[in-house]
């Protein structure tokens, strides 16, 4: 029998999702939201970060981060500031209100990835992170591949 990755990852994602969503929804948030706050507070402060950035780390699409963005912006959680070397894009940084909620974010984040590593054996968790960075590295590879082919297409 041929086992079925892409259900078995997508039940996974799915419930880790909606466990996110879960803790977020207490603060307002989504749990996108609440890993762009995370995401933002844990880098250097003299490091800018651009709406590219978000995107790629959270391997999303242009539109979604922008929509998510701006409600983040609405909500007072950032800051989008024009580039002194660009004005055509914009610097994202955390305001206060994003910078309280980081303890109970980096708390929650922290126990879950706890309780998922120990759900399995240090043997399995080294296999499982190793096997998980490949699948990802295929995908991306697949995607650029895509990517080039339609752009060729359409000169």
């Amino acid at each position: 029998m041929t086992e079925n990755v892409i259900h078995a990852i997508k039940i996974v994602s799915n419930q880790l999702s909606r466990k996110m969503n879960k803790f977020a929804k207490q603060f307002g948030l989504t749990g996108v939201q609440i890993q762009i706050i995370d995401y933002l507070n844990h880098l250097p402060q003299n490091q800018f970060v651009y709406q590219k950035d978000v995107e790629h780390e959270f391997n999303i699409r242009r539109s979604t981060a922008t929509s998510v963005l701006q409600k983040m912006e609405e909500n007072q959680l950032i800051m989008r500031n024009v580039s002194p070397s660009d004005s055509r894009i914009k610097i994202i940084s955390a305001l206060p209100k994003a910078e309280e909620l980081q303890p109970q974010i980096s708390q929650f984040l922290a126990e879950t990835n706890t309780d998922l590593l120990n759900s399995i054996s240090t043997f399995q968790r080294r296999g499982f992170l190793k096997a998980l960075n490949k699948i990802s590295n295929e995908l991306t590879t697949e995607e650029k591949k895509e990517y080039k082919n339609e752009t060729e297409h359409r000169l």
